[in-house]
């Protein structure tokens, strides 16, 4: 029989509306009297006990209060929510040992999950904790391969710190395997490779600790490396300095740039009134401006700039981070790409996309980046967002595919 929503929530109101007519305490959700709560704060009443009961150990109370908590972001329509709520509930029923009603949970949330904006950085993140998820109920059920492919499914899609509990999990996977080098490997890759996230993994995953080896296995002789292959040349196209739009001095509040392996593409959100070379300077200007007085910034926060005439300009210096994907940690190794424009009403020009497709192919060569690592600011951005548009999206698309015509 398919799972319907209606009859949990019809009784958990039915409840309320007992224990608010005997005059007991009220609790969350009760919608009568002039103290009815919002359901996005009763969401996160919820969420909050789960938590709680969570780190104390309590399994199965978390995984009820945590699906109270998806009830309750139901009713304030917020899919995100429901589905994080969903998942974290399932987890919750794999600690207490009953992979069946975890099961059920995950299925609730991919029907969710159909409702969330196609390609947007919350349908990236459901689908990140949709595969974390359906690997961990394959581990369980002893499918290592299907675990395993989940993982990296997660892991193509996980940013910052969500690629922790991922690479833990690979290193579990490992030791299970018996590969502990592989697994030392995964763990090191862990902002903190001792947290203590990584006990209730292993109770979650049914991974015993194992036994440290009494005496010190000698250490493997590594085999040569090969050569590296000779990146492909592929020609630079021409860049306008910062002195041609008149930079600011950077501020000192600036980070290093560390290796760069992707790169996101955006659009400015604005039209210029010409197409001159000064028109394109003195916004580019502008946008400096803004991004350092108004935002604290220390620089212009994307490294690149390219106008309506197809002209790229040097934004923040590639040596340093930058300031364009929505937090420190998204725009670590993350080159930012802006086309100056508004590309929800508007359509790129042909120059504009020769100039981005040059850029990509020149950038994606020097910095050894891969295609599928080049991204647009929803897909990547820690909050939904419409940048760069539908237009500049589809470009970004089809030069990732190889089809982009121009």
């Amino acid at each position: 029989m398919q799972w319907s929503m209606a009859a949990p929530r019809t009784l958990f109101r039915v409840a309320c509306a007992i224990l608010c007519a005997f005059g007991a305490v009220a609790p969350i959700g009760c919608t009568s009297g002039s103290n009815a709560r919002d359901p996005a704060e009763t969401a996160g009443i919820y969420a909050d006990r789960a938590d709680d009961a969570r780190q104390q150990g309590r399994a199965s109370l978390a995984a009820r209060q945590y699906e109270q908590a998806a009830l309750a972001a139901s009713d304030a329509d917020d899919p995100t929510a429901q589905i994080d709520h969903l998942l974290d509930a399932a987890e919750c029923w794999l600690l207490d040992g009953k992979p069946s009603v975890a099961a059920v949970n995950v299925e609730r949330a991919e029907r969710v999950q159909s409702r969330l904006p196609p390609s947007s950085s919350r349908e990236r993140h459901a689908r990140m904790r949709l595969a974390t998820v359906q690997g961990d109920l394959a581990f369980v059920a002893g499918d290592r391969r299907a675990a395993r492919r989940s993982w990296e499914e997660a892991l193509s899609r996980a940013l910052g710190r969500d690629r922790d509990p991922l690479v833990l999990r690979q290193s579990l996977l490992a030791e299970r395997e018996g590969d502990t080098t592989r697994a030392r490997n995964w763990s090191r890759q862990a902002t903190d490779p001792r947290s203590p996230l990584l006990a209730e993994l292993r109770r979650m995953l049914g991974v015993p600790v194992t036994a440290a080896p009494t005496a010190r296995a000698p250490a493997p002789v590594a085999a040569p490396a090969p050569a590296p292959s000779k990146p492909v040349a592929v020609p630079t196209p021409p860049v306008l300095p910062r002195s041609a739009w008149g930079a600011r001095r950077m501020r000192a509040n600036i980070d290093r740039m560390t290796p760069i392996w992707r790169i996101t593409v955006h659009h400015s959100g604005t039209r210029l009134s010409g197409s001159s070379t000064r028109v394109a300077a003195d916004a580019i200007k502008g946008f400096q401006r803004q991004h350092q007085d108004e935002e604290g910034w220390a620089d212009i926060g994307y490294h690149f700039l390219i106008d309506p005439s197809g002209r790229i300009w040097e934004g923040r210096p590639v040596a340093y981070q930058g300031a364009h994907a929505g937090s420190p940690e998204l725009n670590v190794g993350n080159l930012g790409v802006a086309l100056i424009g508004d590309f929800t009403v508007q359509q790129p020009t042909a120059s504009q996309k020769k100039a981005l497709a040059d850029l990509l192919s020149s950038l994606c060569a020097k910095y050894r980046v891969e295609r599928k690592h080049v991204y647009t600011h929803q897909e990547v951005g820690a909050k939904y967002t419409d940048c760069p548009g539908p237009a500049l999206q589809r470009v970004v698309e089809a030069w990732r595919r190889g089809t982009l015509k121009i």
